[in-house]
This record gives C-alpha cells, sequence and structure tokens, in this order.
C-alpha cells in the first residue's frame, strides 16, 4: 500500500518545482555511483532521496539504513518531481516534469538507468502504482493526445513502453489506486473534480465533482488496506474545516459519506500496519486520526476518529513506524518534527531541524529505526534516530554540476524506502 501515500504534500513542491524551472541552458550530468550497493531490500534497507536540480537533471541519492552513508548517485532527467516503486519489484521509477520523460533503473543492484519517452508537452507530476506489470503517469500539461486536459499515461514494466495515455480533468495532481478493484482516482486541481479512471478500458468511466457529493478544492487521495474505499481530503475554503470524502473503489462515481476534518487539510496517509489513515490539518496545527478498518458508509460517522493530535506550526507531511510505537509530524512553519505515540496519541517530544531547512516530506524506514526528512532549503537529508529522536546524521544533497566542488547543491524533495 506505498502508492502514493504523499500526493497531497507532492502537490505542493511540484508547484514550488514547476515554477522553478526557467528557461536556459540545461547542464545534463551523468551518473556518479559511490559505492555499489549491495544486498537486497529484504535483508538490508535503503532510502532512495528524490533531487531537484534547478540546474540540470536531477537526481536520486541512495543511504544505506544501518550505516546512515550516502551509497550512491543517480542523474534522473530534467525537473524531477516524483518517485515509486512499484508492488513486488525493485526498479524505481521517477517522473521528470521538466522534460517530459519517466526514468527507471534497478539501484540496489546498479542497473542501467531506462528513460521512457512520454507524448511532449506531458509534464508528469506523479509517478505510481498499486499493483503489479504496470507503472501510471499522471500528467499535468496538455499533449496531443490530450491538447486541452491533463492525462494519464500507462507503462508497461515487463517492457518499459508506453501502452496509452487517457485524458483526465484540468491539472491533475493526485491519485489513488485500489489494489483490489485497480480503479485509480485522480485529483485535478484546475476543476476541483475527481476523475475515475479504469485501466482494463483504458478510460475514464466517470467524473466526480461537487454535484455528486464532492467537497471543494480536493488534495490528496489514499486507498483503503483493503481496496474497497478511496479517501479524498478536500480543503474546503482554507478558512472552515476541510472534509473527508469516501468513495467506493469499485468504480465508484459519487461520494458515498463525508466527515469533517481539521482547517485546512494539505497531506494524508494510510498506515498498513496498523489499518489506520492520518490527516494532517495544516491550517489549524493538528492531526486528525482514523480507524481505517472500521469503514461503514451507512453509519453516522462512516469512519471512526480515533484522536484530533495537536502538534507544531502548519504540518504537512506524517510517517507512522511500521513496528506500530510512533508516528512523526512534519511541520513545516515550525520547522521540527513531533514525535507522537500511536497507542495514547500524545505528542512526546520535538526534533528541531536545522535552521533553514524548509523540509518538505518525511518517511520512515521498514525497521522502524530510522526516519528521513528532506530539507529542501538546506539541500540536505536530516536523519532522525527513532531509539533516542536525535539526529544522527545530516546527508548534503549533491552538487547542481556533478564534479563541482563550489556549486549550488540540489534540493531535497521526495523519500521513499525499502
Amino acid at each position: 500500500m506505498k502508492f502514493l501515500r504523499h500526493t497531497g504534500l507532492l502537490a505542493i513542491v511540484v508547484a514550488i518545482l514547476l515554477a522553478e524551472l526557467s528557461c536556459g541552458d540545461q547542464y545534463r550530468p551523468v551518473a556518479n555511483p559511490v559505492i555499489t550497493p549491495g544486498g537486497q531490500p529484504q535483508t538490508a534497507h535503503f532510502a532512495w532521496v528524490l533531487n531537484f536540480n534547478p540546474s540540470g537533471d536531477g537526481s536520486t541519492t541512495e543511504i544505506d539504513v544501518s550505516g546512515d552513508t550516502n551509497l550512491a548517485v543517480n542523474s534522473m532527467g530534467v525537473g524531477s518531481a516524483a518517485e515509486a516503486f512499484p508492488p513486488s519489484s525493485l526498479a524505481l521509477f521517477v517522473a521528470n516534469t521538466g522534460d517530459d520523460t519517466i526514468s527507471e533503473y534497478l539501484p540496489t543492484l546498479a542497473g542501467p538507468i531506462t528513460t521512457i519517452n512520454l507524448l511532449p508537452g506531458s509534464h508528469p507530476v506523479i509517478v505510481g502504482s498499486g499493483r503489479p506489470g504496470t507503472m501510471f503517469a499522471l500528467n499535468s500539461g496538455s499533449n496531443s493526445a490530450c491538447p486541452s486536459t491533463g492525462s494519464i499515461s500507462v507503462i508497461q514494466t515487463l517492457t518499459l513502453t508506453v501502452s496509452s495515455t487517457t485524458c483526465v480533468g484540468h491539472n491533475p495532481i493526485a491519485m489513488a489506486q485500489s489494489s483490489t478493484t485497480a480503479f485509480i482516482y485522480v485529483i485535478n486541481q484546475g476543476d476541483g473534480s475527481v476523475s475515475v479512471f479504469n485501466p482494463a478500458g483504458p478510460g475514464v468511466s466517470g467524473t466526480i465533482t461537487s454535484a455528486n457529493g464532492l467537497g471543494q478544492n480536493p488534495i490528496s487521495a489514499t486507498a483503503s488496506v483493503d481496496g474497497n474505499w478511496i479517501f479524498i481530503v478536500t480543503q474546503g475554503d482554507g478558512m472552515s474545516p476541510g472534509e473527508l470524502d469516501i468513495i467506493s473503489a469499485a468504480g465508484g462515481t459519487s461520494v458515498a459519506a463525508s466527515v469533517p476534518l481539521g482547517v485546512g487539510p494539505t497531506f494524508s496517509i494510510i498506515d498498513p500496519n496498523l489499518n489506520r489513515l492520518y490527516v494532517a490539518n495544516t491550517g489549524d496545527n493538528s492531526v486528525s486520526v482514523f480507524d481505517s478498518s472500521n469503514v461503514n458508509t451507512s453509519n453516522s460517522p462512516a469512519i471512526p476518529l480515533l484522536a484530533t493530535v495537536p502538534v507544531g506550526h502548519s504540518p504537512i507531511g506524517i510517517t507512522p513506524l511500521a513496528n506500530g510505537s510512533l508516528f512523526y509530524v512534519l511541520n513545516n512553519v515550525s520547522n521540527n518534527v513531533t514525535v507522537v505515540s500511536a497507542n495514547s496519541f500524545s505528542p512526546l517530544t520535538t526534533v528541531t531541524l536545522p535552521s533553514g531547512a524548509n523540509a518538505v516530506f518525511i518517511a520512515s524506514d521498514p525497521t522502524s529505526s530510522k526516519v528521513y526528512v528532506a530539507d529542501m532549503g538546506t539541500s540536505e537529508t536530516t536523519i532522525i534516530q527513532t531509539s533516542n529522536n536525535a539526529i544522527a546524521q545530516n546527508i548534503a544533497a549533491p552538487s547542481q554540476i556533478i564534479g563541482c566542488t563550489v556549486c549550488a547543491l540540489q534540493q531535497p524533495i521526495m523519500i521513499v524506502t525499502q
């Protein structure tokens, strides 16, 4: 259930990246391995940091979980914006907004990098999948297949080819796929709608709008652990509470039930181990925690609220530990991370990030020993040791021009672990 759990936060990050992509010559560095990775993710664990490069190709930095060391740097395409592993796969896919490509490689095996070309103008902003065999690129721009809307491209993971491109709504920013039904729900920021995409067609089987019960300004999407429900976070007008809209993942084209959230929610994530849904309410500095194992749209509320947790200023990201003990909340404005008990829902401590971090993403590793924070402002990844909640290391991003020791650094924007 790793598919697109951070799409609300990614929407914010991608907006920043698109603003930074500008005209001019682009330097295209090559892969710069530091140490050849060893072992498999099942026995050795890694964090892959995606770095945006304002001056050329982005990159991925591979960090060894046990040693907190930078193992390798690999070059991606222009405007790298999102990354994901397909289910049951070692292949990492990266969406490159600036040059309309998807990069694919086997990082733990130091495999060659394959470039998959999308239609010109696509501008992919999200990449991910909820089922083996296919990857999906969500494209915010217009292309020859969809000259007036965004689109979704289907990539076959065996052949690494694009098999179809289907039009969705305007300026899509997030999507979630059911691992059971395979339907994908796409949030279209440009027109405030949700497109229901059926990969079996492929085609869009319906569009959900306010007329079908959808709240105002949808921002984040997640799928339930059992694959039966899609959760859509809507922001409302930004001054009053948002809402969580619940949709049947079996191709449902209307909202089955809604429950209130805090003010200005921006991000949601499913905890597959505890079967919970966490929502960051950026506007009122809180996190809503729901029991996603107990969804019943005939009841009121349709999903039980377990707690509303006060955290730092402007929470924008959450990562639960796999062992079920804690969850960590990234607070952008207060420049810190709140550590919360997953049992009592009490904030336990606060970890202060480096000055000027402008942190934009948070993730944890499968062993529950480390938490990783992407500090876009300081161009480094902060590693928090969960045993004592102390900062173990700050790893710098690669230079914007590989091999240059005096050049500005790239900007970490996303982290995946395995």
